[in-house]
């Protein structure tokens, strides 16, 4: 996955193995749990404050997600993971549409997110495929 390698090369002037960490779980928490607060991290103008959010709606779940924001090279290089996050993942415009709230981006966003019943799935399938052979 391209995050994994964008965060590992804007990291590098950090020589705290559990600041990479922190700035790697943030980024890679926030893409596998929702496309909306992936988006959120990116554009946010207070990403402190979000992450702050972030870290209190999960804490049942005994995550540590704060990033030290203290350490100049930390948060230099937070913003510069963000800022190529942006770059390479989001080049079409997407995370940006989500986080700006476009009803397009948000109802893509609801149809990919969708979890489809098995069974009833393929009873469609086979209606389509039915419809198709009488052509």
């Amino acid at each position: 996955m391209e995050i994994e390698k964008i965060i590992y090369n804007t990291t590098r002037e950090i020589f705290n193995v559990e600041d990479k960490l922190r700035i790697a779980s943030i980024f890679l928490f926030c893409n596998g749990l929702d496309s909306e607060i992936f988006a959120e991290l990116l554009y946010t103008n207070e990403p402190e404050e979000f992450i702050l959010d972030i870290n209190n709606q999960y804490s049942e779940y005994n995550i540590d997600l704060k990033v030290n924001f203290e350490d100049k090279n930390v948060k230099n290089a937070f913003y510069k993971t963000r800022f190529e996050l942006i770059k390479k993942e989001d080049e079409n415009g997407y995370y940006k549409a989500l986080y700006e709230q476009d009803e397009f981006a948000l109802v893509i966003n609801e149809i990919v997110k969708y979890t489809f019943d098995e069974f009833s799935f393929i009873k469609q399938i086979r209606g389509i495929n039915k419809q198709l052979k009488l052509f």
